[in-house]
C-alpha cells in the first residue's frame, strides 16, 4: 500500500476509532461533529475529504464490517457443517462485540443490518458451498436470507448485548439445534 492510502486509512480509522470512544459516553444523536473531530484528533478539511456528515461516518464502518465479514469466505467453505459455518460467522460478531454493542445501544444496529440484507443474496451466491437453499426463483432465495438473516440478526443482538456474552460456539450449537428440530418438527 503506497504512502497516501495509508494515510488515507490512518484518518478513517482515528475518525472511527474516536466516534466509538465517544459513543461509550454519549448517544450518536447527542455527539457533535466537533467532538468526534476532537476526539479523533483530525481537521474539518481531512474530515470532509473523506466523510460528508456524520452518518458517513458509520457508513464506513457498515461497509467495512460486510467487507471483511465477506473475506471469512474461504474460512466457511472448508466447514463441514452448519455448526462449523455458523461458528465462523459468530467468532466475527463476537470479535467486533464492543463496537456492535454500541451501535445496539445506540439503535443503530438495524442499519447494519438494512446494507446486510441488500447484500445477503449476493454474498450468499458468491460462496459455492453444498449446503445452499435450493430456491425456485430469485425472489423465494431473496425471501428465505431475509427470513433467515432476520432471525439471526435478533440472536446475535440479544447475545452481545448480555453482560457477558457466551461463547460463539455455544451460539452456534443453539442455533444449529434450532434448524434441526425445526426440520424434524416439519416432516411430521
Amino acid at each position: 500500500m503506497n504512502g497516501k492510502k495509508e494515510q488515507i486509512l490512518v484518518s478513517k480509522s482515528k475518525i472511527i476509532e474516536g466516534t466509538f470512544r465517544l459513543l461509550k459516553l454519549y448517544t450518536f444523536d447527542e455527539l457533535t461533529l466537533n467532538e468526534i473531530l476532537d476526539e479523533a484528533n483530525i481537521s474539518k478539511r481531512t474530515f470532509y475529504r473523506y466523510f460528508s456528515n456524520k452518518q458517513d461516518i458509520l457508513n464506513y464502518y457498515y461497509d467495512d464490517f460486510i467487507t471483511n465479514y465477506r473475506s471469512l469466505e474461504s474460512e466457511i467453505l472448508h466447514q463441514s457443517s452448519l455448526n462449523g459455518v455458523l461458528g465462523v460467522t459468530l467468532d466475527y460478531f463476537y470479535q467486533n462485540r464492543h463496537y456492535l454493542r454500541l451501535l445496539i445501544k445506540n439503535q443503530k444496529f438495524y442499519l447494519l443490518l438494512e446494507k446486510f440484507n441488500r447484500a445477503a443474496v449476493r454474498i450468499y451466491q458468491s460462496i459455492d458451498a453444498p449446503w445452499h437453499i435450493k430456491a425456485k426463483t430469485p425472489l423465494e432465495l431473496t425471501d428465505s436470507l431475509l427470513f433467515i438473516v432476520g432471525g439471526y440478526s435478533n440472536i446475535i443482538s440479544s447475545w452481545l448485548t448480555e453482560e457477558n456474552p457466551r461463547n460463539p460456539q455455544e451460539i452456534a450449537e443453539h442455533i444449529n439445534n434450532i434448524f434441526i428440530n425445526v426440520s424434524r418438527n416439519l416432516e411430521l
